[in-house]
């Protein structure tokens, strides 16, 4: 990648300047002449073979004009060094022939070097016309989700409503918090823990919540779903659950299937809570159920409530764990990264 980025830079940086464009020019020249005078007395008939490449290399980071001084100056060069009658420049037919053929194939690898320059260019122009798209697009989410939550003030004026409005509000946060996950420049996945310690950092003042599974991304689709869902798992357990009280904890465990059974890489992500106050099933599902079960980017939900706390299992498609070495890349922070078999540290007390 560093390789690929570095090509990149060069083909789209400017012409060098007149001074540095001479020293640039005059070591295409000598040193493609020096390897030839190498391989003098191994090779016939190879008058311009060590000069191609210069000529590529040329056009690709100085640009058609630089390059074509390199070409000129090198079958003058090649034809007086190289070519019988030697020591002379341009002596017979067989002379010009063989210097004009070089020329020649020379100006197509310039004109597809400068092609590949101008692809480059109009590629990183619409690169960064996107990136300028992306953050418009997400300062007007973040307008419109104030304008919502105005709206939604307007809506629960009633002293009544307060704590319905306090959970639409926190239920509106959590889709903000999707919506940043989605727009750091990953389009196409967002990351596990990182979607976990968004979702349930504001929950975790005590440092009861625990995180268990290894770094992996997730299908788009995928995102926002798990995000609410975790987040009203929390919500739910700081009032009635295992976050209500002291000794309660929330342990969310998630992994990779790799199984015949499995399609692709599927995740299972549970969360599980212990030590809390006795559970009991609810009798009637409210609107935050309803977040809780099979929905488009959750494949299955299941649902349990046994004495010592409720118990979510999700099953979700599209999910591959990251190549080890390439976490830390991507997520950055180096307390994000753990294992199966460790807790992570994520979410700070």
């Amino acid at each position: 990648m560093t390789r690929l980025n570095f090509v990149r830079s060069r083909l789209l940086a400017p012409p060098p300047r007149a001074a540095d464009a001479i020293v640039f020019i005059g070591l295409a020249i000598v040193v493609p002449t020096l390897l030839r005078v190498a391989i003098d007395g191994l090779v016939t008939g190879t008058t311009f073979v060590a000069y191609y490449p210069f000529v590529l290399i040329s056009a690709m980071f100085m640009g058609w004009r630089h390059a074509s001084v390199v070409a000129l100056g090198s079958a003058i060069v090649a034809n007086f060094l190289f070519m019988a009658p030697r020591y002379t420049v341009f002596a017979g037919p067989d002379d010009i022939s063989g210097a004009v053929s070089f020329l020649c194939a020379a100006m197509v690898i310039i004109l597809l070097a400068e092609a590949m320059r101008r692809t480059a260019a109009e590629l990183e122009a619409i690169r960064k016309h996107g990136a300028h798209l992306e953050r418009e697009l997400q300062h007007r989410v973040r307008n419109m989700m104030s304008v919502i939550q105005g709206l939604a003030v307007q809506s629960f004026r009633d002293a009544n409503s307060e704590p319905d409005l306090r959970k639409f509000q926190d239920r509106l946060r959590a889709l903000a918090h999707a919506n940043d996950i989605l727009s750091c420049g990953r389009w196409k996945s967002c990351f596990l823990p990182e979607l976990a310690v968004r979702a349930l950092e504001p929950f975790n003042g005590k440092g009861a919540i625990n995180l268990f599974g290894p770094a992996c991304t997730l299908a788009d689709e995928s995102c926002i779903p798990l995000m609410l869902a975790l987040h009203e798992l929390a919500t739910n357990a700081l009032k009635y659950g295992a976050l209500s009280v002291p000794g309660g904890s929330v342990d969310v465990t998630w992994t990779i299937c790799r199984d015949a059974a499995c399609t692709g890489h599927d995740l299972v992500l549970e969360w599980a809570e212990r030590d809390g106050p006795p559970v009991e099933e609810p009798e009637r599902r409210g609107l935050g159920t309803r977040l809780l079960r099979k929905q488009p980017g959750i494949e299955d939900v299941e649902l349990t409530f046994p004495a010592y706390g409720v118990n979510c299992r999700f099953h979700v498609k599209g999910a591959k764990a990251l190549p080890q070495g390439q976490d830390e890349l991507l997520l950055g922070d180096p307390d994000m990264l753990h294992t199966a078999e460790t807790p992570a540290q994520a979410l700070s007390a």
